[in-house]
């Protein structure tokens, strides 16, 4: 499965921009900083940059083919994730545009993203770029996707997280945008049944807990 999503992708670049061209080497690279074997791995154990991948294979499926914003999805995680690699870096070896998605969708270490005032300006300063806002979309969409791998409580804040901010972002974005609206229009669709599955099993694993828990105590009480 994974392996067929990389060669779509490959394929797909081959086809609309030529085997030795700019997304081309963005795949290369992604696929040799990130991959298992130098500790990049998902929740399931498979190389980081099938991520990355699925994410470029978003933008082409919803009819975003720009060459820069291509490049952009695959490396969207590098400077955030990669030591050594900047938006500078980036420029040089692949030009401004991409660098400047990719930097526009990168946490800053120094920054608290759980405060809703540096998310909400973090989400409006991608929303303001098209490309980054596609990128940051389709990275979503598919973290959303996968994110039953991860262990339940993560699940329910993403999912949380998701639906507070990111949902109105999608829907700022659909009408910013209208040429790309099948993208943010999916976005929205594919995760709020994602958002509302984890908040259920959420809610059932609090309920198991505290009857477990009275039940330990019940049993302790009674020695």
């Amino acid at each position: 499965m994974y392996q067929s999503s990389r060669l779509l992708l490959e394929r797909r670049i081959a086809l609309l921009y030529g085997a030795e061209s700019l997304p081309m080497a963005a795949l290369d690279l992604v696929m040799k900083e990130m991959c298992a074997i130098r500790g990049f791995r998902r929740f399931d154990g498979s190389d980081f940059y099938m991520h990355c991948v699925d994410v470029a294979n978003f933008l082409i499926s919803y009819g975003i083919t720009d060459r820069d914003a291509i490049v952009g999805a695959l490396l969207h995680d590098m400077i955030e994730d990669v030591p050594g690699y900047t938006e500078e870096g980036l420029a040089v070896l692949f030009g401004e545009k991409p660098a400047r998605y990719v930097s526009l969708v990168s946490k800053k270490p120094d920054c608290d993203y759980h405060d809703p005032a540096v998310l909400t300006g973090y989400l409006d300063e991608i929303s303001a770029d098209v490309y980054a806002a596609a990128i940051k979309t389709a990275d979503r969409m598919h973290n959303m996707s996968t994110l039953f791998e991860a262990g339940i409580e993560k699940r329910y804040r993403k999912a949380i997280e998701t639906e507070t901010y990111f949902i109105p972002f999608f829907k700022q974005c659909r009408k910013r945008y209208p040429r790309y609206e099948s993208l943010f229009q999916a976005a929205k669709t594919h995760i709020q049944p994602l958002i509302f599955e984890i908040k259920s099993h959420y809610a059932d694993y609090c309920e198991l807990s505290r009857l477990r828990e009275r039940n330990e105590a019940d049993q302790c009480a009674d020695l």
